[in-house]
């Protein structure tokens, strides 16, 4: 069984290392967000598609009902 000596150090443990983890995650969105560099993604490709858009393969009650609500 453990005595509270190593339960107090355990929990000492979790909230440091919560704590610096915290601070790391906020740093590090800090950062990012000061960047001066734009996000561009060069793979995506916006353009005309001669395949057909396909919303549900069969016709049944449920399909009908959230394509009623959804308009």
């Amino acid at each position: 069984m453990q005595t509270n000596d190593e339960k107090k150090s355990r929990r000492e443990f979790l909230k440091t290392t919560s704590k610096i983890g915290a601070v790391a995650a906020i740093g590090g969105l800090a950062v990012t967000a000061c960047s001066d560099s734009a996000n561009e993604q060069s793979s995506v490709v916006a353009g005309k598609s001669n395949k057909e858009e396909i919303l549900y393969q069969n016709d049944t009650k449920h399909w009908r009902e959230y394509y009623s609500t959804a308009k």
